[in-house]
């Protein structure tokens, strides 16, 4: 077959050098004719730092050559570090080899491989399912299972019990899953078989439960988009009492709050004697190298879904425990282990919550509260006399002044959201903190109090 030069064909095709080496201004006009345009001018109002040219470890580096330090890791994605090179050479060993990606009709070593480690650091779940995507992808995934598994093992049970204010993905089935308005109303009325309960409330949960219909209980372990809210901490062991009386499975969303971001290798492990019956993970263990999710599950849970011939196929897809998303997540699990990142974020963490703690005490009527547990933190802003929010435009200054990444949530804009890496050092904290002061002081200066 000839081969025909692309550019005399399209003259202003970009290859990928050409795409690597656009400057600030020809990407963004770029990004705002052809992909999301509303989106990328708020980026760029809040302070988007333009093209990024290299980023390791906790800094970027944009095309005029300005140094920024990443204090959200794309919320949650880089908690390894951006680039982690482990990571990135164990993918390139892996393409190296040539293997065989995707193909249904073959052994996946990889993905057994990281399966059968990940049932050595939670050895009650022994189940696992690897997906090609996201969070979104991971959470569908457990929907799934438990529905087949009801509808086999709990007859007369068809709904699913969510949580006020969180956030599980912006599928059809996640936004319900969530009970979030603002994410639903896209879709005119809700789809049904789904309920939520104020999270934290176990009486609200018993009261849901005791109705006799629930499948499962799902919950963030602790909610990210909501506000970095943490429960009770009496919560999830209760909750975890409730299901087993009333015959419910309790699955926990770990996208966020899991790989090692809270002190834990998964954030349900800080409770003693506890686990779920499923758990979601993706964000951190991907390291930013490639999309990757997946659900881990109790083999009882797992079989009642997919434990029989005619069962077996009914949670399918191309990239479904694909190798080299396999790789992946098996070089991440081992670096979390290896270099005790668990350890490392809880002690840490513990500094960086208590350095917060004393700029709360510093400016109360500005900073209301300090939550999270480990590099999973939110600072809880007040507002100013005529009810306008500081957390917004701080994170703007602390981006668009310092070049110090953070980000609002978008379900409950009077949090700023701070997730350090583990590479981040305490010169990195005094970065920040330095930055953050100074945010608050010209926000409040503009602003008022």
């Amino acid at each position: 077959m000839a081969f025909i030069e692309v550019k005399k064909m399209y003259p202003s095709f970009l290859t990928v050098d050409d795409a690597m080496a656009l400057d600030r201004e020809t990407a963004t006009a770029l990004q705002l004719k052809h992909n999301n345009k509303n989106r990328t001018e708020l980026a760029l109002q809040l302070g988007a730092s333009g093209v990024i040219a290299k980023a390791e470890g906790c800094y970027l580096w944009d095309t005029d050559g300005n140094k920024h330090l990443d204090f959200v890791g794309s919320v949650g994605v880089y908690c390894l570090g951006i680039n982690n090179p482990f990571l990135n050479n164990n993918i390139k060993k892996y393409l190296d080899s040539k293997p065989l990606t995707m193909d249904p009709l073959m052994i996946h070593q990889t993905t057994a491989a990281f399966s059968h480690n990940m049932a050595l650091v939670t050895p009650g779940l022994t189940r696992t399912v690897v997906c090609g995507g996201g969070g979104m992808e991971a959470n569908e995934t457990a929907m799934k299972m438990v529905k087949i598994a009801a509808h086999r093992n709990k007859k007369g049970k068809t709904r699913l019990l969510g949580t006020l204010n969180a956030f599980h993905g912006k599928s059809s089935a996640c936004v319900n899953l969530a009970g979030k308005p603002k994410w639903r109303t896209w879709q005119g009325e809700d789809l049904p078989g789904f309920a939520w309960v104020p999270y934290g409330d176990l009486a609200a949960v018993e009261a849901e439960l005791a109705k006799g219909d629930v499948i499962a209980f799902f919950a963030e372990t602790i909610q990210g988009e909501g506000g970095i809210v943490v429960p009770p901490e009496d919560y999830f062991p209760a909750v975890r009492k409730l299901c087993d009386k009333y015959d419910a499975y309790l699955v926990l969303d770990e996208v966020q709050a899991g790989s090692c971001r809270t002190g834990h290798i998964w954030a349900w492990q800080y409770y003693k004697d506890f686990q779920p019956d499923a758990f979601t993970f993706a964000k951190g263990i991907s390291g930013g190298v490639l999309p990757l999710g997946g659900c881990q599950a109790t083999d009882e849970l797992y079989m009642a879904a997919y434990g029989s011939n005619d069962s077996c196929f009914h949670h399918t897809a191309t990239y479904q425990d694909n190798q080299i998303s396999g790789a992946l997540a098996l070089s991440s699990l081992q670096f979390m282990i290896e270099n005790n990142v668990a350890e490392h974020i809880r002690t840490e963490g513990v500094y960086l919550h208590g350095r917060l703690n004393e700029l709360k005490e510093k400016y109360p009527a500005i900073i209301k509260e300090i939550r999270g547990r480990g590099y999973m933190i939110g600072v809880k802003f007040s507002a100013n006399a005529n009810g306008d929010g500081y957390a917004v435009p701080v994170c703007a200054t602390l981006s668009g002044k310092h070049r110090v990444h953070t980000m609002f949530s978008t379900n409950d804009d009077t949090i700023c959201r701070v997730y350090p890496n583990y590479t981040s050092t305490r010169e990195d904290f005094e970065w920040f903190l330095s930055a953050f002061e100074d945010s608050i002081k010209d926000v409040v200066g503009q602003m008022g109090k």
